[in-house]
């Protein structure tokens, strides 16, 4: 079992599953929503959903950024090559920024263009873009372009952790892996 100077922190642990499992359910609800004709139930619900989960990932963000910039991240494994380092790195500066840029792309559509803004059937956001149609426009292309942009680095960010896992067996899951 790895030490705790090869671990991350508890906290980050936590936050890291609870964004994995919230993100993967925000991406095959906006996937499935995609895919069916606008303004037609299931759909309108399910978005209400995927747009709840996207303020929730953009605030576990927002914390996780908190808690990253106050930890210290354990070392690199000694077998990654320098290749691997800046990849792994590029791929979390990537996931870091799609945690903070689709919320916000989905927010400027969904406020700009007069949607639903509740947040799990409590209360609603305040529409700081209210009735923007280029707002509405840019957000939208944006939010919409972007998903295949997290379709990549979700993939790439998964193979390669099953790839550390089940072929090189160098215990990089083990960093990040939650403790009983």
């Amino acid at each position: 079992m790895p030490s705790t100077e090869t671990t991350y922190d508890p906290l980050l642990r936590w936050i890291h599953w609870a964004t994995a499992l919230l993100f993967i359910a925000a991406m095959l609800i906006g996937l499935y929503c995609g895919l069916q004709p606008a303004g037609t139930s299931p759909r309108r619900e399910l978005l209400e959903i995927h747009k709840s989960l996207g303020i929730t990932l953009f605030l576990l963000a927002l914390l996780r950024v908190i808690v990253r910039a106050r930890t210290m991240a354990p070392p690199a494994p000694a077998t990654f090559s320098a290749i691997v380092r800046a990849l792994s790195q590029l791929n979390h500066w990537a996931l870091y920024a799609l945690l903070l840029v689709m919320p916000v792309t989905g927010y400027m559509f969904s406020s700009a263009g007069g949607y639903s803004l509740r947040y799990f059937w409590t209360f609603s956001w305040p529409r700081l873009f209210a009735g923007d149609k280029a707002i509405a426009h840019a957000g939208e292309i944006t939010h919409d372009t972007l998903a295949y942009v997290v379709y990549l680095v979700v993939g790439l960010h998964i193979a390669a952790t099953l790839w550390h896992e089940f072929v090189k067996r160098d215990e990089t899951l083990a960093r990040m892996w939650p403790r009983r």
